[in-house]
């Protein structure tokens, strides 16, 4: 399914366990694995945007490329103990742009990206570099948060509970292939959860939460139905369950009550403001999961 993992650095530890994650899954899959620096030209952009100066970004400080090549070299070297073949490039810019730009001229089919964890203000406006690709890369997107590390030697690790959160939609289905596969892959338990949404019920005028609730569930079981069968078919072994409540803390309940290694989940491309203010299941799930979040847009 992966045969070009990217695996973007700015060489600082938070990157570590997004590079630890990448080439696990590269060797999993036999995929070249690319490594990716930006350096980082938006300050001085946005600098002379404001004061009409003319500068030639060419006369960045060559430590800066430097230090893009050696933290992309690192992780050739790290790539090659493993057998795995590895692209190193360095690129000037604004960093989500080059990256996007990246994963289009090299067929990139998924990406592993660090993140920190966010507080007060910067856990409502999205910002960062790896939740701006989540909302405009087409192709998935491994959030991996600076604590999450494998031990690397060997790099035997990997997953073992891997949960798809699913409403039938279309990415959610999107998300259940990738999951799928991924179980496969690890020989993997997948676990399948399907939240009847409490707060469906202040949309739904007219209708009792009896009957609302009815309707969800029997289409929670319609959804779950159609993952075991599909699990089944795969191989993979599968433990499906609805639950009640608010979906994003359902999700992360259930990762602390079942030890989830991977949460995979579809997502919606989102435009003007709403790309600003987090409000998407996902994106909730994202900056509060202690687990590495497989992203699949829907488009």
């Amino acid at each position: 399914m992966y045969t070009d993992i990217l695996i973007p650095t700015d060489g600082s530890d938070n990157v570590e366990p997004a590079i630890q994650y990448g080439l696990e899954l590269a060797r999993r899959y036999d995929a070249t694995v690319h490594a990716l620096h930006v350096v980082d030209s938006s300050p001085i952009e946005r600098k002379l945007e404001l004061t009409a100066l003319e500068t030639d970004l060419e006369t960045l400080p060559d430590t800066w490329y430097e230090a893009g090549d050696a933290a992309t070299k690192q992780i050739e070297t790290r790539a090659a103990e493993h057998g795995l073949d590895a692209v190193t490039e360095v690129r000037r810019g604004i960093p989500a742009r080059e990256i996007r730009s990246y994963i289009t001229d090299n067929e990139i089919d998924l990406v592993c990206m660090g993140t920190r964890g966010h507080t007060g203000l910067d856990r409502v406006l999205l910002g960062s570099v790896t939740t701006r690709l989540v909302r405009t890369v087409d192709i998935p997107v491994l959030s991996v948060k600076a604590k999450q590390a494998l031990s690397e030697p060997g790099m035997r690790g990997g997953f073992e509970t891997i949960l798809v959160p699913t409403d039938g939609s279309k990415p959610a289905r999107e998300a259940v292939t990738h999951a799928l596969d991924l179980a496969r892959t690890y020989d993997a338990t997948l676990h399948a959860l399907y939240v009847v949404d409490r707060g469906a019920y202040a949309s739904r005028p007219g209708w009792t939460w009896d009957e609302l609730q009815q309707v969800l569930e029997q289409n929670g079981e319609t959804v779950l139905e159609d993952v075991q069968s599909r699990a089944t078919a795969d191989g993979v072994s599968v433990a499906a369950e609805i639950t009640h409540g608010v979906p994003h803390q359902a999700i992360g309940d259930y990762c602390d009550q079942h030890g989830i290694d991977l949460v995979v989940m579809g997502t919606h491309g989102r435009s003007s403001l709403s790309r600003r203010i987090i409000g998407s299941v996902t994106e909730r799930v994202l900056r509060n999961s202690d687990e590495p979040v497989l992203t699949i847009r829907g488009v």
